[in-house]
């Protein structure tokens, strides 16, 4: 029988994501003194060091302290399982489901992703993150998220990806420039023209193999980590940009017209994937969330 408790893995985990025991005990309106016992209570349990205290400066996680953060997440997660599927008894899920979804995707993504849970699983709050691809990797390999939604542009083999769909890239070009009517378009077309580079870890990568497939040195004059800001520089006649998803609406937040044209080269596309790491069990609630996703933005939805 283990002599460690639920509780003292939720105060290690709050710790650990807070930096501090002063930051983590306010959070979750313990004394300093009552969570500095539980931790060493811990500790004692599991036999290992899982903290560094630094004197005034917070703390930092021991090797065997990482380790047992993510070990302690899948844990904690499978607890809350549990006690979903004894409160629902089969029925409606219960408790909350942490999810990590690309910056570039968010917008598109997860209003309606929000939006279908909130009627179909009206019990289950979804806790939502914004973050880089790499933090998306790292947030799902190390419990953080227990699902992430994003590109297929990390090769973490911590990670077990599933694809949603393919994502061609396009040109975003403005509503009067001489391509906007065109039904294709190749990118030597574009070569001597001002381009908006969508400039993201990884992102920036994409595109450059885009470019390089089509034999194309593109004119980079703008470069932006905003998708909107991209459309907004298009909007105003200044530059083209290429993207992958492609917004409802033909105009920038401005309200300046754009338009999406096909581009003809062959050139690779994205994979948008969903995200759960390798060493963990998915939960019930996340599995469900899961097969929400793929109905929603799979590649036949």
């Amino acid at each position: 029988m283990a002599d460690y408790t639920l509780r003292q893995l939720e105060y290690f985990v709050a710790v650990a994501e807070a930096g501090s025991i002063t930051r983590a005990a306010s959070t979750v309106h313990l004394s300093q003194s009552a969570m500095s016992t539980a931790l060493t209570d811990l500790e004692s349990a599991l036999g290992v060091q899982l903290l560094v205290r630094h004197h005034a400066k917070g703390i930092t996680l021991s090797p065997a302290g990482r380790e047992m953060l993510v070990a302690s997440r899948r844990l904690l997660a499978s607890a809350a399982d549990l006690r979903s599927a004894a409160q629902g008894l089969g029925g409606s899920l219960t408790g909350t489901l942490s999810i990590g979804c690309f910056e570039v995707t968010a917008p598109y993504l997860l209003p309606e992703l929000l939006a279908a849970a909130a009627a179909k699983l009206p019990k289950l709050r979804l806790q939502t993150s914004e973050v880089d691809l790499a933090d998306l990797a790292e947030g799902v390999a190390d419990g953080t998220f227990e699902l992430g939604i994003g590109y297929d542009l990390v090769d973490d083999p911590r990670l077990k990806r599933w694809p949603l769909r393919t994502l061609p890239p396009y040109v975003l070009v403005a509503g009067d420039h001489r391509l906007a009517a065109r039904r294709k378009v190749q990118l030597a077309e574009l070569a001597d023209e001002p381009m908006a580079l969508l400039d993201l870890p990884h992102s920036r990568d994409y595109f450059r193999r885009v470019f390089a497939e089509a034999d194309v040195t593109p004119n980079v004059r703008y470069r932006s980590t905003t998708v909107e800001t991209c459309r907004a520089l298009v909007g105003r006649g200044l530059a083209y940009t290429v993207l992958n998803l492609k917004s409802a609406v033909p105009m920038a937040l401005d309200g300046h017209q754009v338009s999406a044209v096909p581009i003809s080269d062959d050139v690779p596309a994205l994979t948008m994937v969903l995200l759960n790491a390798v060493a963990a069990k998915p939960t019930r609630r996340a599995s469900v969330v899961a097969d929400l996703c793929r109905n929603l933005f799979g590649s036949e939805s």
